[in-house]
């Protein structure tokens, strides 16, 4: 009988036992899944592995295979090329019983290993198998994640419209779940959409989003990410000094983690950053540094490693072009074009086309400046084609209404607790708490509206200052800059110059070929002259086919130079389309500001260049006396 008795307390004893770490396993299957638990070194990677063991019952068939779905993704970060083969084995197991969950787990799995082998291409098409997994297992995190895959893919790679659509459905299902690490990463992600397609107000509204909203304190990692994304929005508003410090505190947050990889990559952007501040000589010392530390990491995620090394050569031969070393920078760039095209991403091509032709500019090769400055017009033309033909405006009213919408849902929700609630209580609660209620509706509308009306500003501000046509500034706006420019250079005394351009006999063109084409010349010569200027320059549209173009810290030897650039660069335009061939010239008239007159002395002394321009025969340049 007490041997009867010891059996059965033993057997209690190992059920409970069982029963607890079947409940530890799950809770860190939860940890994991939901985003709650984070990795930044390989331990951490084992470590979590190492608990999932321990917390493994011993004779459990779908725990086991839990087990094994994570382990491809924690245990192999040192050994990619190993956990290829694992999953290989583990999928065809997963086949064979049709699991389709954990194959779209193994092919999210596959997607990062070949990621850090630096496979793009097979790390693609991991992700768009482990879509078709997840849609066949109607898993709603699998579909969010793999979703989330994608649109970072198509974010990258510059289809922003494929990206939002992505996004859009994966943060629809992630708020389902409630995992809000989750959530924080897409809208995170969806910022650094808007800012790729050069909405940078908007991508900052989506950061303060994911700040206030989602991020927690202690989570530093995510602290030093959100300052990461914030600092590229900031360079690109012109706010370089604001942006170096967003980077300078998240390479403090990276070496305070012990995360050598996010650190290099934030001092390659620290370099780019330091060109934009014309601090040369620091950028080129910040780039050394980079260079050894990117170098110590080829074993690791090579991800984006080539690219930020691509980068870094870019950069790198920015300052060394900027030094009046461009033969040293070419040498550089030679570098970078190859890192470059190992994924050929149209953002960075683009960067180093014009650098490039700055390089071998500087350099007194002019016909190789030229053609790598019609590779720059040519892929940046695509690339304007392509955003424009993607609505991606349209996609953002969407996605907006679509969280409005669930916003309200919320609301209703919470107020049909509310009334369950005051039904118990007496007549005069009821009517305080249906009071609050309307107040707190009131309040709910009214900051819409007042959203809705600040969005609707800020489009009617952008309208307001951009010619529809060429998407250049208006008049209006041209000459607010130039006012501020004049300005500007009275507190330097540094040289200040004008150009008026006017097409020659342009009026002969609409005429002729008729108005569709005319718009078609005056687009074409916008888009030559913008790839041309520098960054500080100022260029827009004063009416019918007269533009002024504004050049701070220039002189009028070195406008004189600029007016002829651009003037044979506008005659070299090819209208191939049109009959005969159509060749557009034009003729500029020039001043340098005075600092006794007003700006409008000083652009009618141009307006005066510009009509002795035209009484010499037209197509040519003559400066103001």
């Amino acid at each position: 009988m007490a041997l009867r008795h010891y059996c059965a307390a033993w057997l209690v004893s190992v059920s409970s036992m069982a029963l607890a770490q079947s409940e530890q396993f799950d809770e860190l299957v939860r940890q994991i899944e939901s985003g709650e638990r984070y990795f930044f070194s390989i331990t951490d990677y084992k470590t979590a592995l190492t608990e999932l063991q321990r917390a493994l019952p011993a004779v459990d068939t779908e725990r086991s295979q839990m087990f094994d779905r994570l382990k491809c993704t924690l245990g192999f970060y040192d050994q990619p090329e190993a956990g290829l083969s694992f999953s290989d084995e583990k999928m065809a197991a997963a086949r064979a019983r049709g699991d389709s969950e954990a194959l779209a787990d193994y092919y999210v799995c596959r997607y990062y290993l070949f990621s850090l082998l630096g496979r793009s291409a097979e790390a693609e098409q991991q992700a768009r198998l482990s879509y078709q997994a997840a849609s066949d297992s109607e898993d709603p995190l699998s579909l969010a994640i793999s979703l989330s895959l994608l649109g970072n893919i198509d974010s990258y790679r510059g289809n922003y419209a494929d990206a939002m659509q992505h996004y859009v459905t994966a943060y629809q299902l992630q708020r389902g779940l409630g995992y809000k690490p989750y959530i924080s990463d897409l809208v995170l992600s969806i910022a650094a959409t808007y800012r790729r397609m050069g909405l940078y107000r908007d991508a900052l509204d989506y950061i303060d989003q994911a700040e206030l909203e989602f991020s927690s304190p202690d989570e530093a990692f995510r602290a030093a990410l959100i300052m990461h994304e914030k600092a590229y929005s900031y360079a690109e508003l012109g706010d370089y000094q604001q942006a170096l410090s967003l980077f300078e505190q998240s390479i403090a947050v990276y070496q305070q983690l012990d995360e050598p990889l996010w650190q290099s990559y934030s001092k390659v952007n620290l370099v780019w950053i330091y060109n934009l501040l014309k601090r040369y000589d620091e950028a080129l010392s910040v780039a050394s540094d980079a260079e050894r530390e990117l170098n110590q990491l080829n074993g690791v995620d090579l991800s984006a490693l080539n690219s930020y090394k691509g980068l870094l050569a870019l950069y790198r031969a920015q300052s060394l072009t900027a030094t009046a070393r461009a033969s040293q920078a070419i040498q550089y760039l030679h570098d970078a074009e190859r890192y470059l095209q190992i994924e050929a991403n149209p953002r960075y091509l683009l960067l180093l086309y014009r650098a490039k032709a700055l390089a071998y500019d500087a350099n007194g090769d002019s016909d190789t400046a030229y053609q790598w400055l019609s590779r720059y017009v040519e892929l940046d033309q695509q690339q304007q084609q392509q955003a424009r033909e993607q609505q991606s405006q349209l996609l953002k009213i969407q996605f907006d209404s679509a969280r409005q919408q669930e916003r309200n849902q919320q609301l209703a929700a919470e107020k049909q607790l509310v009334q369950q609630h005051v039904a118990s209580l007496q007549l005069a609660q009821r009517w305080q708490y249906a009071a609050l209620s309307l107040i707190a509706l009131l309040l709910v509308i009214l900051f819409s509206f007042a959203v809705s009306l600040k969005r609707r500003n800020r489009k009617l501000h952008r309208l307001a200052m951009t010619d529809e046509l060429t998407g250049i500034a208006n008049r209006r706006r041209i000459m607010m800059q130039a006012e501020q420019e004049r300005v500007k250079a009275l507190d330097t005394s540094e040289p200040l110059s004008f150009l008026i351009v006017d097409l020659d006999h342009f009026k002969q063109v609409n005429d002729k070929y008729g108005h569709d084409v005319g718009d078609t010349v005056l687009q074409q010569m916008s888009m030559t002259v913008s790839s041309m200027l520098r960054e500080q320059d100022h260029f827009g549209r004063t009416g019918g086919e007269e533009f002024l173009i504004v050049l701070p810290d220039t002189d009028s030897e070195a406008a004189f130079a600029i007016a002829e650039r651009l003037r044979r660069a506008i005659s070299d335009i090819s209208f191939a389309d049109t009959p005969g061939k159509m060749r557009v010239t034009c003729s500029i008239g020039l001043s340098q500001f005075r600092p006794d007159e007003p700006l409008n002395i000083s652009l009618s002394r141009a307006d005066d260049a510009l009509y002795q321009a035209k009484a010499a025969g037209r197509d040519q340049t003559i400066g103001a006396a």
